[in-house]
């Protein structure tokens, strides 16, 4: 039987479609959610806000949503909204959307230069930047706001891709943009290392590199975690309180009870009912979408410890399912070691039919998730083939942009969360449910879409004025004294 090989001419169109898709999707994703103000306060418009502030020279005091301040950095020590902030001057409240688009699709080109060191099949580097592109886990991180976890993912394919060229300038250089993008990618990056030391075990140079990574990873882990952030104020460990009241406690508990600690990353804690299987249906789509082959590369299964347990031993349940940016950092790790597991069968034919095996079966969890999920799936903002994602059910969105222009630029503003993003660049912005803020403002923006609104709004007459409303949403401003 003839193999079936594409040409370069051929693996070059292809590549480029599968690119030219996966960025319209993501756009249609993102950008149209923005748009149709289906974005809010936490997280794009916090996070926007805050490159605002650095661009201006200033630490974001969480203002927008606080009453007391707080250091920004001590919520998450993300240092890529400084890096990034200037771009927010170009691109203005689309920008974190944009680059986050751009990072999952440097990060595919980085998984198709990856493959492409093990195998000289065109086409397999390609399923898997296909498999990458469409796993459930990062369009569900598109369809809901930005965050520094998924841009830092993203770096993973490129580190994998120098180490093995043995390039180890530019894999340092990827390991720092990989830790600095939040408090807990050190600690995922200490195993990530530890775990390339197998296929790495018969290089010594290599094998060098890798325990400074890991002593990098656990240095910083400590300085960020134990030192800086309990001075800012941090409460990150609150999800894992009931473990104990510190990272030392936490693990000390974890390694004293394993039973307790294997129960509780397949169980429904909460005490409510309706979340029963939640856990459960992580794990089947997991399957479906890479791990099963993960079992067959032990050391990339290790990789996934620190990712499982900060997912499944929240108190939050929100974690332990397969919406929101929480099961990004799982896609390339699932996309890499499935190929890495296929590139050993002997017999090219096997090895393209599993692979497009495993995209089919990535792209039908992916659709499983959006359609028939347990809890928290916001369909409206991830049908792109559907009508619904193209409105705005609660109330007019060109009515609400039409008041937005009439909101002076320096004016200081509380609105609803979904209005803060398109607000947030000026010095003074507040989210109106978040805060007992509202008086502070000048314009107050609001849709009586959410609770008690109405309520609210009667409250604020005596100081505020309707300077117009469709009676959905309503611009108001501050009495003159």
């Amino acid at each position: 039987m003839k193999e079936l090989t594409l040409g370069k001419r051929q693996k070059n169109i292809t590549l480029a479609a599968v690119f030219i898709v996966a960025g319209v999707v993501y756009c249609l994703i993102s950008l149209v959610n923005h748009y149709l103000f289906k974005t809010y306060a936490l997280d794009l418009g916090l996070y926007t806000h805050v490159m605002y502030d650095y661009c201006h020279f200033r630490i974001d005091d969480c203002s927008m949503l606080k009453l007391e301040p707080q250091n920004i950095l001590g919520g998450h020590f993300d240092l890529y909204l400084m890096l990034l902030s200037p771009l927010v001057c170009v691109f203005g409240s689309y920008t974190l959307l944009i680059v986050q688009i751009v990072a999952v699709l440097l990060g595919g080109w980085g998984m198709y230069k990856l493959l492409g060191q093990y195998t000289d099949d065109a086409s397999l580097p390609i399923l898997a930047v296909t498999a990458f592109f469409f796993s459930f886990g990062i369009i569900h991180a598109l369809a809901f706001d930005y965050h520094s976890n998924v841009v830092a993912a993203m770096m993973l394919p490129w580190l994998l891709f120098f180490l093995k060229k043995r390039r180890f300038g530019w894999a340092t250089f990827f390991v720092v943009l990989f830790v600095i993008g939040k408090e807990n990618t050190s600690l995922w990056l200490l195993f990530i290392a530890v775990g390339l030391m197998w296929d790495y075990r018969k290089d010594k140079k290599t094998l060098f590199y890798l325990s400074g990574y890991a002593l990098f990873a656990v240095a910083y882990f400590v300085v960020v975690n134990m030192i800086i952030l309990p001075k800012l104020g941090s409460n990150g460990i609150s999800r894992y309180s009931y473990l104990g009241d510190n990272y030392l406690e936490i693990a000390k508990s974890l390694i004293m009870e394993p039973g307790k600690t294997i129960q509780v990353l397949f169980t429904n804690t909460s005490g409510l009912p309706y979340l029963d299987g939640m856990k459960k249906e992580f794990y089947l789509c997991a399957l479906t979408s890479g791990l099963l082959f993960t079992f067959f590369k032990p050391n990339y299964l290790f990789m996934l410890i620190p990712l499982i347990a900060q997912k499944m031993l929240s108190i939050d349940p929100k974690f332990w399912g397969v919406s929101f940016q929480y099961n990004v950092e799982f896609v390339p790790i699932f996309v890499i070691s499935s190929f890495l597991v296929v590139l050993r069968l002997k017999q090219s034919n096997w090895q393209r039919i599993i692979s497009v095996a495993i995209v089919l079966s990535v792209i039908s969890t992916t659709f499983y998730t959006i359609r028939v999920p347990k809890r928290w799936i916001l369909t409206d903002k991830l049908c792109v083939y559907q009508g619904q994602h193209y409105e705005q059910k609660d109330f007019n969105a060109s009515y609400a942009r039409k008041l937005i222009r009439q909101i002076p630029e320096d004016a200081s503003v509380c609105a609803s969360s979904v209005f803060v993003p398109h607000l947030c660049l000026r010095p003074e912005i507040y989210d109106f449910y978040y805060t007992d803020n509202q008086r502070k403002a000048a314009y107050l923006l609001i849709t009586t879409a959410y609770s008690n609104s109405e309520i609210k709004i009667k409250s604020l007459l005596d100081e505020y004025e309707v300077v117009e409303t469709d009676g959905k949403v309503y611009l108001m401003k501050k009495k003159l004294e």
